[in-house]
């Protein structure tokens, strides 16, 4: 990703995790940087961030941060959604 270019993030469940995770000041910078990572190595530049890849990615590799993000009951609801739709695959 270019300098000044962002990731295409048109998902409002996507969006919203992410607006959580970068504004929370009491997360660890360990995980914004991986969820960074993730995101430049493994996203494609031209499509919208997928939020059940991102649900996925926290599952495997950062269950503590989805633990915290379940419980926020501004997406709490939408992120069960999701989860749920995940088991059915």
């Amino acid at each position: 990703m270019e300098w000044g270019e962002e990731a295409a993030v048109d998902d409002p469940l996507a969006e919203r995790l992410l607006d959580i995770i970068y504004h929370d000041p009491d997360l660890r910078r360990s995980y914004k940087e991986s969820l960074t990572d993730w995101i430049l190595d493994t996203q494609p530049r031209t499509a919208p961030l997928d939020a059940a890849a991102l649900v996925q990615y926290l599952a495997a590799h950062q269950p503590e941060l989805l633990k915290r993000l379940k419980i926020n009951v501004r997406i709490k609801e939408e992120l069960a959604r999701a989860l749920e739709s995940l088991d059915r695959r």
